[in-house]
């Protein structure tokens, strides 16, 4: 996965993303690698610290222009969009350091963007002594008001490893931040990265409730530290904080590693049961009733809020969750009788704005697998922002998972229709996932229901 995909830009001059990067272990490279990301799919970038940088690091660049008290050059900054897609912005040399721009000057930038075809400009906003980790200082972080996107960057590569000077710029700021003593020196666990990198004093320093938030978990290249950046991910989407495990250093590869952050999974229960002739939501099949089993189901998948959409049998479901002490979200919808389309944008109104991603699942699969729900979650996690079951060479419509990007054209569904539509449209986008056939026997008639029974069905009339 790219970065400007896990980071969710737009990619819009007309309101360009304005990502600033802070704390360590990255910053740079990420800033660089981003803006080339971006000029790479035929837009424009422009890489504009705030903070000092090394002098070296124009050679980074195709193009570098120096900002002095004339203030920004924009017809060379024009002509080297023109010529090379992004460039590096700086300020004189001091010493073996170089200036970065004032936050004012990268606002008038933001303004001009559309001007200048600007989809984005990426923003280092602190130093952090090529350390993989720190705390800001009062002064910092430098941020411009026209931020989108503030990005705590963190080393994993200080997991493990003790809180001190050798690895950390600033130790004893990290460990006021923590709550921890500094002497002797304790070791960073994935729990103290979490809570640093959300922190108010940490990495969401600066942070206004319109940034998107996002921390990058870096040089997560070996299998150890990809094992700490995951550990802190989980801990991080308990919290409702999405974040990447990336490796952005590394040449040749995708730079994000997986994206973590809240999946849904939403029971669609709503209907009438028309063609069964009772609430087959309400129906007992080993013992339970298919809302509790599928409820059941959904909470040991783990990743996230389990919402269920009700309608026709609203008070009974809810008497039944009640009992089964779940820890739900029922949504209920009055346009039921619309079709399944309404249980699907109601579920997309009521879903926290936290959540990443969504999984819609039928109350009437009782065989249902948590082992599917995790495998489309982990699809997602990798890069998919479709995914769907495969079983004997089929692709099936339920249960899916569908990432936010998509969930407007979910929200635009009509009818007696659900998601698998907006799974055909994009058939060449969607990820499918492997599933036993007996997950996904759904029941649909008396008869379907009989040959579970092995005689007359038993149902909740609650």
């Amino acid at each position: 996965m790219l970065l400007h995909e896990g980071l969710r830009l737009t990619l819009n001059p007309a309101a360009p993303d304005v990502v600033a990067l802070v704390g360590g272990g990255g910053k740079s490279s990420t800033a660089f690698r981003l803006a080339a990301e971006v000029a790479s799919l035929g837009k424009r970038a422009v890489i504009a610290p705030s903070t000092r940088i090394a002098a070296f690091q124009t050679a980074w660049a195709p193009a570098f222009l120096e900002v002095g008290a004339a203030g920004l050059p924009f017809a060379a900054i024009e002509q080297c969009l023109d010529q090379h897609g992004y460039c590096l912005l700086g300020g004189p040399v001091v010493g073996d350091r170089r200036l970065g721009l004032e936050p004012g000057e990268i606002d008038a930038l933001a303004r001009r963007a559309a001007e200048l075809g600007i989809a984005a400009i990426t923003v280092e906003a602190d130093g952090s002594k090529m350390r993989p980790l720190k705390a800001p200082a009062a002064h910092e972080p430098v941020l411009p008001a026209a931020t989108t996107h503030l990005v705590p960057v963190a080393g994993l590569d200080a997991v493990g490893v003790a809180i001190e000077e050798r690895t950390v710029h600033r130790p004893e700021l990290v460990c006021t931040v923590l709550g921890l003593a500094s002497s002797p020196p304790p070791h960073l666990t994935p729990a103290h990265l979490a809570q640093l990198l959300q922190h108010p004093g940490g990495g969401a320093k600066g942070r206004r409730p319109d940034m998107r938030f996002i921390p990058l978990l870096n040089k997560a290249d070996t299998s150890l530290r990809l094992i700490y950046g995951r550990l802190t991910a989980a801990l991080l989407a308990e919290q409702g904080v999405a974040s990447l495990a990336a490796r952005v250093g590394a040449a040749g590869q995708p730079p994000v590693v997986e994206r973590w952050g809240e999946v849904a999974v939403v029971i669609l229960a709503a209907g009438g049961s028309r063609r069964f002739g009772r609430p087959k939501q309400l129906e007992v099949v080993g013992g339970a009733p298919l809302i509790v089993r599928a409820v059941r189901t959904a909470q040991r998948c783990g990743a996230g809020p389990v919402l269920v959409v009700t309608g026709a049998e609203d008070s009974a479901i809810r008497t039944l969750l009640t009992q089964e002490q779940a820890q739900v979200t029922c949504i209920v919808n009055p346009a039921w009788r619309g079709g399944q389309a309404t249980s699907v944008r109601a579920a997309l109104q009521a879903l926290p704005a936290t959540v990443e991603a969504v999984i819609f699942a039928p109350v009437d699969q009782p065989f249902l697998n948590a082992l599917l729900l995790r495998r489309l979650v982990q699809a997602w996690r990798v890069g998919a922002d479709l995914a769907a079951p495969w079983v004997d060479g089929e692709l099936r419509g339920a249960p899916a998972l569908f990432d936010r990007r998509y969930w407007h054209e979910l929200a635009a569904l009509e009818g007696d229709v659900g998601g698998r539509r907006v799974l055909l449209a994009h058939r060449d986008r969607v990820v499918s996932v492997p599933a036993e056939a007996t997950w996904l026997y759904d029941i649909d008639s008396e008869e379907d229901l009989q040959a579970l029974h092995g005689g007359s069905p038993t149902y909740v009339n609650a």
